[in-house]
């Protein structure tokens, strides 16, 4: 059964609520609201109404639910609202003929829905055959389809962020104080960025926002081209716990960005990244909640949501943007008026959150989130707990492997590495923390502390995706030399050594048989007897004999 709407409430008319204005001075003097209704209250009412006794007694009983003058006024005529006329089995057939037609993500209008359903069911060669009088018509059909519930409407038909705009989201999700509640969500940028060489199109980065719900400020962000991994991640993570001064340095910019420190709630949503067994250790091993909200609609995550769409609104203005859809974008190309590489982008972005900062912000009354973090950065002292190893933290976040140790220290894809602090520990297992910018180096766990395992052997200055993608190059070129012709080749040598392999089994075997038969047989219990018969005798004869065609013959006589 489909779940539908309720059904509207019943509205009186004007000239009905006057009719119960009329009757409701009566009612209040002759009918008690404890005690029982006599009949000579009864007689009085019918008297000077002129009302049937049933009537007023069934209107006695609605004032005493109800004692107001609307409870008397005679009740709307029709069929009750929301009510459906035709049997059980019509109707049923009707549900489910509209859960397959109209419930789907690729559903059928209302009005086309109607029409399917009553044609299969008077079809007089379909599956149901009902008499075309016992179903209602199209216009029913489609008053019954609009009557099914949002929430129902939305869950068979709507993905998960068109979905919660049509579902009830009862509670609230709040932050218990200064960071406490922090949110982070990835979004692609709503601009295309160029490469700093050629300044050709690279395409929409990735950009990664933390929000600290009670202030509403930027606790940390990334940019990246890569999808967001839980490198990516713990490099959003490890930007919203430490101070922002050495990336404002590399950056070049002289802003004012104090937002950071050690929170104790972090909001996800359900991606794998969030839930990586290495991400949530690091968020656990500094107290921090790794709290993956569940999977479906976004609104647990309604800050975050809010804050992507504002810093979304402000990339229009930059040379490239894209727009929010395809409708605005109709006869502009975004890729050739790209003009910022990731770098010019990245210091944009970092003023535009300054900005953001400085603005009045309707969630926190008028007030701008930078004038909350001072005042409550102030009142709760340190933002980080003292002797926290930065380093440490930035490697804590990295993705990590588990690798055993061998005597050439660790590998991993193809690769070696070795540190000192390696040697007594071979053929025990460890973690190892990798940095995808980087394969000079990698990061093993020994005794708590992270040690600089260098690469063996002669690497470039290169990125792990660099390095893989030069590595899938030379294996394409190598399967293209195979493919233009080596592996026919190689296929019928090796077919020509199998047979080798074959014929000289075959000659071998064959050549073992007839031996067996030239030699004697064993002897057992006795000496098989033989007929007796003289040696021959040989008659050597000398070379000059023989003539031009032999050697020293032996000739039985």
């Amino acid at each position: 059964m489909i779940e539908r709407k309720p059904p509207p409430a019943r509205r009186r008319s004007e000239g009905a609520l006057g009719t119960g204005a009329d009757l409701y001075p009566l009612f209040r003097h002759y009918v008690p609201l404890e005690a029982a209704l006599t009949a000579q209250a009864v007689t009085a009412i019918a008297a000077s109404t002129g009302l049937k006794e049933r009537r007023i007694r069934e209107l006695a009983r609605r004032f005493r639910q109800h004692p107001v003058a609307e409870s008397l006024a005679p009740l709307p005529k029709g069929p009750k609202a929301g009510s459906r006329r035709g049997s059980h089995e019509v109707l049923d057939a009707i549900d489910t003929l509209i859960g397959e037609i109209y419930l789907q993500m690729s559903g059928a209008s209302v009005k086309e829905t109607a029409r399917q359903v009553r044609g299969l069911l008077i079809a007089d060669n379909g599956d149901f055959r009902f008499e075309a009088a016992t179903v209602p018509s199209e216009r029913s059909i489609e008053r019954s389809i609009s009557a099914i519930s949002e929430p129902t409407r939305a869950r068979t038909s709507m993905g998960s962020k068109a979905r919660s705009a049509h579902e009830p989201h009862a509670g609230e999700y709040v932050s218990s104080g200064f960071l406490d509640l922090v949110q982070m969500d990835h979004t692609r940028a709503d601009v295309i960025l160029v490469d700093s060489v050629q300044r050709r199109e690279l395409g929409r980065p990735w950009v990664t926002l933390l929000i600290e719900v009670q202030t509403r400020c930027i606790l940390g962000f990334y940019v990246s081209f890569g999808d967001p991994s839980i490198f990516r991640c713990g490099r959003a993570i490890a930007n919203a716990l430490l101070p922002k001064g050495p990336l404002l340095a590399v950056l070049g910019l002289d802003v004012d960005y104090p937002m950071y420190g050690l929170f104790k709630r972090l909001h996800a949503d359900h991606a794998a990244p969030h839930r990586a067994q290495s991400f949530r250790f690091a968020c656990l091993f500094y107290g921090i909640d790794p709290d993956v909200r569940p999977r479906g609609p976004a609104h647990w995550g309604g800050h975050i949501e809010r804050l992507i769409g504002t810093m979304m609104g402000k990339m229009r203005l930059l040379p490239g943007a894209t727009g929010s859809n395809a409708t605005k974008r109709d006869g502009y190309d975004a890729g050739t008026t790209a003009t910022m590489t990731i770098e010019e982008f990245e210091r944009w972005f970092v003023r535009a959150i300054c900005l953001y900062h400085g603005e009045p912000h309707a969630g926190l009354g008028g007030l701008a989130p930078a004038q909350i973090w001072a005042r409550e950065a102030t009142a709760h002292g340190p933002l980080l707990p003292p002797g926290i190893d930065g380093t440490a933290l930035t490697r804590r976040f990295l993705p990590w492997v588990e690798r055993t140790i061998k005597a050439y220290g660790i590998q991993i894809g193809y690769r070696r590495y070795w540190h000192a602090s390696l040697a007594p520990r071979i053929g025990q297992k460890i973690m190892v923390h990798v940095d995808e910018r980087t394969i000079q180096e990698v990061y093993p766990e020994v005794e708590g502390a992270f040690v600089a395992a260098q690469v063996v052997g002669s690497y470039p200055q290169v990125s792990l995706a660099e390095w893989e993608a030069a590595r899938a190059e030379i294996s394409q070129a190598g399967r293209a030399y195979q493919e233009g012709g080596v592996r026919a080749e190689t296929a019928r040598l090796i077919h020509a050594n199998r047979r080798e392999v074959l014929t000289s089994a075959a000659k071998t075997r064959r050549i073992r048989e007839a031996r067996k038969r030239q030699e004697r047989e064993g002897t057992s219990h006795g000496a098989v007897a033989t007929t007796a018969a003289s040696p021959s005798e040989a008659n050597w004869v000398s070379v000059a004999e023989l003539g031009e065609d032999g050697w020293l013959k032996r000739i039985d006589r």
